[in-house]
């Protein structure tokens, strides 16, 4: 009910109490009084309801200012993590290509990686130092490929935290991160540049990861032959050996004897 007619009916049945004092015997003014009270409790009850309409509009307002702040808020927030992202992005760039040291671009870095002819001595020679050649030259490609890809996946966390994206998992290895949830971000400023390259790198490295493992297995067994296993955790590992086995990949043939 509006405020006016609330103001009107008040003073109108102040008006008639007024008078009904002023001109009516005791008596009917007796009888009378019953209705004035009971206009009276309905007053009351329409001047309590209308306040609680008056709050309850004031709660909406505030809402929706506090909803126009916190979007604001949310805008900036992802604004400065994208300064930051950029940051990080342009450093992994750089990093990755001077860790490769063959390459002077992201578009070579990848092409370079592609081409994995390492991974077969590695895998088939019984021979420590073939092994560890190939290590040797397979590592300036993994290590270059690793460094990119930490540096996406670190600048999209600090992207999709300050964004607030929900169920992330932040643990999964860089380039398992970008193929799940680089559709969160890959088409942002920044992230864009690099978006061709970081997919198809992403994907060669999960494609590649039971060759990745094997290559690390056949380092150490190498490693081993070579230097002795004094100076290796021999423990660690045959664990490595025991769980790529039940993963089901090919082992080295220089680790079948470890």
């Amino acid at each position: 009910m509006p405020t006016r007619l609330l103001i009107a009916l008040t003073l109108a049945v102040a008006a008639v109490v007024g008078v009904s004092i002023r001109f009516l015997d005791p008596e009917r003014l007796s009888a009378f009084g019953g209705i004035l009270s009971g206009a009276g409790s309905l007053l009351a009850v329409l001047w309590f309801s209308a306040s609680l309409r008056y709050q309850a509009t004031q709660l909406e307002e505030q809402r929706k200012q506090f909803a126009v702040q916190f979007q604001f808020l949310q805008e900036s927030s992802r604004r400065d993590a994208l300064v930051v992202a950029k940051d990080i992005l342009e450093r992994a760039e750089r990093r990755a290509i001077e860790v490769n040291g063959k390459v002077s671009s992201i578009g070579e870095l990848v092409t370079e990686y592609m081409h994995f002819a390492e991974l077969k001595p590695m895998l088939e020679s019984t021979d420590a130092e073939d092994v560890l050649k190939a290590f040797d030259s397979w590592m300036k490609k993994e290590e270059a490929a690793m460094t990119l890809m930490l540096g996406i996946k670190s600048a999209a966390e600090v992207y999709l935290r300050a964004a607030v994206t929900p169920e992330i998992d932040y643990r999964k290895p860089p380039e398992e991160f970008y193929l799940i949830y680089s559709v969160h971000f890959s088409s942002l400023p920044y992230f864009q540049a690099l978006a061709g390259a970081a997919a198809m790198l992403s994907e060669v490295m999960f494609n590649l990861g039971p060759g990745r493992s094997a290559a690390q297995i056949a380092f150490f067994a190498a490693s081993s032959k070579s230097v002795g296993a004094r100076i290796i955790k021999m423990e660690k590992v045959r664990a490595d050996i025991a769980e790529h086995v039940a993963n089901g990949y090919p082992l080295p043939e220089i680790a079948r004897d470890v």
